[in-house]
């Protein structure tokens, strides 16, 4: 019997068994999800060991003596899938009486497989935040701490730049592990927007993010390598909206982010206003379902990661 098969399409099984461990009635909406378990087909009538595979036959006929002499129990049981992720199986027992005896069992697997890979899921991501998260963090706060010391009250310029091209490459391994989890999370998701020639032609720029300090740091970004742009910020989205109407920008750099009016209202108030200006997303974001979200608006044209880099601001203008 073929092991390959997914089974997410089935949510259970079920066997009844009499006392002479012969399958009276079962339900099974595909014998694939059962996998390495059974043998061959269930049939009616047959002896319920003879189904399944010899490795698991004996611990099998235990298990239904445990149950016709009265106990109601449950057991997780995992199965190898070849190619595959394991199959993790939760199988309950429970006795049916007629007369005050047991003369049934009902036999009910349950495919837990999404539970069983949500669990693996999680203990990675605890490993990671309680160990290689925590590293780079606190390599970061002591030397930001260092600051602080008696040695930096004379300006030093090497040791600073040697100070911060430490706190980069701690921030740029926060970032990579970051990014590592999210991958844990979100690992068959792949969402990208098509490249186009969205900046090359953007006169007028609009940067929308509530972080002033974000803003400052990406309009020097663009006015250095695009000194003939005209960008005009904001920090508050309602003020950003009122100049977009007034003046229709060609391009507008809008964070997700932000309190009172965040991006996604944002971009719902431009297809009200019929606003036809291009947008590319600009967001500390690296979660695919919202890049997804964002590929639905007609006017995004790109989703960036911040920070935004020399390397990027060439991307979204140069092509």
């Amino acid at each position: 019997m073929s092991t390959g098969s997914s089974c997410e399409s089935l949510d259970n099984s079920f066997f009844l068994i009499d006392r002479k461990y012969q399958l009276t009635s079962f339900k099974a909406e595909s014998l694939n999800f059962l996998g390495s378990f059974l043998e061959k087909n269930p049939s009616i009538g047959e002896q319920i060991v003879e189904m399944v595979t010899q490795e698991y036959r004996d611990p099998l006929l235990g298990l239904l003596t445990k149950c016709f002499s009265g106990d109601c129990f449950s057991i997780e049981q995992r199965l190898p899938v070849a190619n595959a992720n394991d199959h993790m199986l939760l199988i309950t027992f429970t006795p049916i009486r007629e007369a005050g005896r047991v003369k049934y069992v009902a036999c009910t697997v349950f495919n837990d497989s999404i539970n069983a890979r949500q669990f693996k899921l999680l203990n990675e991501y605890s490993h990671l935040t309680s160990h290689q998260l925590r590293a780079p963090i606190t390599n970061i706060l002591s030397l930001s701490n260092i600051t602080n010391h008696s040695s930096f009250e004379s300006y030093d310029v090497l040791k600073v730049n040697e100070l911060m091209g430490e706190i980069n490459k701690q921030a740029e391994k926060l970032d990579g592990i970051i990014r590592m989890l999210n991958s844990l999370l979100h690992e068959d998701e792949n969402m990208s927007f098509k490249p186009g020639m969205v900046g090359e032609k953007s006169k007028h720029i609009v940067l929308v993010d509530d972080d002033v300090i974000t803003n400052k740091i990406h309009q020097m970004l663009i006015s250095k390598l695009q000194m003939d742009k005209r960008v005009v910020l904001f920090e508050k989205p309602e003020y950003a909206l009122n100049y977009i109407i007034e003046h229709a920008p060609d391009l507008i750099l809008l964070d997700l982010h932000m309190p009172e009016i965040d991006g996604w209202k944002f971009l719902q108030r431009l297809e009200e206003y019929h606003i036809h200006a291009d947008v590319i997303i600009v967001s500390s974001s690296i979660d695919p379902a919202e890049r997804s979200r964002a590929q639905k608006f007609m006017c995004v044209k790109d989703f960036v990661t911040k920070p935004l880099t020399y390397e990027k601001v060439k991307l979204i203008f140069d092509n």
